[in-house]
């Protein structure tokens, strides 16, 4: 069996960490995190999959050579803010280990959030911060062969992953990092104007198959969009099918890419359109909570439904 590469710690174990998690294990690479605080079906999925579960932070600080931040962006800076109060211990986090930890933001906040946290880390010496972003779905192994479909991971920071010195090349090349340049933000801002354009498609699909299925119309849109743009009609309905359950994490990156624009773009009052996006998300993320789960919105007609029952809803009640 091939020496372990070096230890990862993915923080936290959702869909997409779930999957990057997989793809380190089997690439050789140890994973741990700390799923001590989170429900017991998640530490079961945890360790099912083979994945390390410790007890702290302290000691996944200590046991960790690389942390991914992969959480919801309105939790990036808490999550950061976690991991470096481990330092501020009496005790040494990683006693013996005279290499630095990298952190790795991978959220999807903007520039001036990734530059915000960015800064917490400038004080403490022990860790390396890398601005990143992930831009794709969870990696999925090909069935039948031994390959893996990746997202890509842009990253940006004076410190490249692939110049670490525990396996950071390797770790680079498996989870398909590109460094773009040294300044942080620049990564985070590659995420957002991509996220615009693929979520905001999704939120105007939300919006137009919801009015046209009101309308009592909705058959006859689809056929026209089959007749005139079928790619379009295809991302719509995937896109529609596919949201519900991310659309609680979605609403804050909205947001992010909003405050994005609006400041590195210079879309002052433009950039607002993203803060309505968001409002689509939410309300989507309102009947998901309702249905109590986005079981059944699998479908084009259970998601379609469950949301335009929520706006009906919402419209009695004001």
């Amino acid at each position: 069996m091939a020496a372990t590469k070096a230890t990862v710690g993915v923080f936290s174990i959702g869909q997409m960490g779930l999957g990057i998690a997989q793809l380190l294990l089997a690439r050789g690479f140890h994973v741990v995190t700390n799923v001590s605080d989170r429900s017991t079906a998640t530490q079961k999925r945890t360790k099912s999959a083979s994945i390390e579960c410790v007890s702290s932070d302290m000691e996944l600080v200590g046991k960790a050579d690389y942390i991914l931040s992969i959480v919801p962006p309105k939790d990036a800076k808490a999550n950061a803010e976690r991991i470096l109060s481990v330092f501020h211990h009496q005790a040494d986090p990683r006693p013996g280990n005279g290499e630095p930890l990298y952190y790795a933001d991978l959220n999807a906040v903007s520039p001036e959030t990734a530059r915000n946290i960015g800064a917490l880390f400038q004080k403490e010496t022990r860790v390396i911060f890398l601005d990143g972003g992930i831009i794709g779905g969870p990696p999925s192994l090909t069935p039948g062969s031994i390959d893996w479909k990746r997202p890509g991971i842009p990253t940006s920071g004076p410190h490249p992953l692939s110049d670490a010195p525990i396996a950071g090349r390797e770790l680079a090349d498996v989870l398909n990092i590109r460094h773009i340049d040294g300044k942080i933000g620049t990564a985070s801002g590659l995420k957002c104007t991509f996220a615009a354009l693929s979520k905001g498609f999704t939120a105007l699909a939300l919006q137009s198959f919801t009015t046209a299925a009101s309308l009592g119309v909705l058959p006859q849109l689809q056929d026209y969009i089959e007749q005139y743009n079928p790619s379009a009609k295809a991302r719509a309905e995937k896109g529609i099918t596919g949201c519900p359950p991310k659309a609680y994490r979605w609403v804050e990156e909205m947001n992010q890419i909003g405050q994005c624009f609006e400041v590195e773009g210079g879309w002052p009052d433009s950039a607002n359109v993203f803060r309505s996006v968001a409002s689509v998300y939410e309300q989507l993320a309102v009947a998901v909570e309702e249905r109590g789960g986005a079981e059944g919105m699998e479908e084009l007609p259970g998601a379609l439904g469950a949301l335009t029952k929520s706006l009906k809803d919402g419209q009695k009640e004001s």
